[in-house]
C-alpha cells in the first residue's frame, strides 16, 4: 500500500471511498496514479473536461463523479493548508473542509458539482468559500485586485486551489498582525463563530 493511499484511513470513511473511486477513474482513463499532491490537480482537470462529454450522454454518472472530484480535491487542500473534514450528517449538502490554520472553511463535493458540470448554476451543495467576519473586506478586496479569469479558467481545481492558497494566505496574515500565530481552528470554533461566503472573485 503507498504512503498516499495509507494515509486515507486518518480521514472520514465516506470521503476516503470517494477518493479511492477518483484515482481509480483517473488511473484507467489515463494511466496515472494520483499521490493527492497540488501537481495532480490538472490531470484531473484533464480528466474532468472528459468527463463532461460522456456526462451529457450519460448523466447518472454526474453525481458520483462529481462527489468523488470534490472529495479528491478536498483531500488534496486538506494535506497541503492543513484542514479537517467536517461532516455532521450523512448529507453531502452538509460537509465542509475546515482549516485549522486559517479560518477559511468550503464544501469540497460543492467544487467538485462546480468542476464537472463547469457552472455554478446547478441544484446541490455551495461551493463557495467562507471566512470570518473580520476577514471578508481584506479578503474581497484582494481577490478583487487579481486580474481577471477566462471562463473556463475559473472552472479548473488548478485555479480554484491557487484562489484557495491565497485566501488562506490573507486570513493567516491578518491573524498573525492580531497576535494569534500560533492558533488552531477547530469545528466548535467555526459552529461558534459567524462566517461569510465570498463572492466570486
Amino acid at each position: 500500500m503507498t504512503e498516499a493511499a495509507d494515509s486515507l484511513r486518518d480521514i472520514p470513511e465516506s470521503i476516503a471511498e470517494l477518493c479511492r473511486a477518483l484515482t481509480d477513474f483517473v488511473g484507467q482513463a489515463t494511466g496515472f496514479r494520483l499521490d493527492y499532491s497540488p501537481l495532480t490537480l490538472p490531470i484531473v482537470d484533464h480528466y474532468v473536461r472528459s468527463s463532461r462529454e460522456q456526462i451529457k450522454t450519460r448523466p447518472q454518472l454526474i453525481d458520483l463523479t462529481s462527489q468523488a472530484v470534490g472529495a479528491y480535491f478536498g483531500e488534496v487542500v486538506r494535506r497541503s493548508m492543513t484542514g479537517l473534514w467536517h461532516m455532521p450528517s450523512p448529507n453531502f449538502n452538509d460537509w465542509a473542509l475546515l482549516g485549522q490554520v486559517a479560518f477559511v472553511a468550503f464544501n469540497p463535493i460543492g467544487v467538485g458539482y462546480e468542476m464537472v458540470l463547469g457552472r455554478s448554476d446547478y441544484e446541490g451543495p455551495s461551493a463557495q468559500i467562507k471566512v470570518g467576519k473580520d476577514d471578508a473586506e481584506l479578503v474581497v478586496a484582494r481577490l478583487a485586485a487579481l486580474p481577471p479569469e477566462r471562463e473556463d479558467d475559473y472552472y479548473t481545481l488548478a485555479i480554484r486551489f491557487e484562489a484557495l492558497e491565497l485566501i488562506t494566505e490573507c486570513v493567516r496574515a491578518q491573524a498573525d498582525a492580531r497576535g494569534y500565530t500560533e492558533m488552531l481552528y477547530s469545528a466548535e470554533d467555526y459552529a461558534h463563530s459567524v462566517i461569510f461566503p465570498l463572492p466570486r472573485a
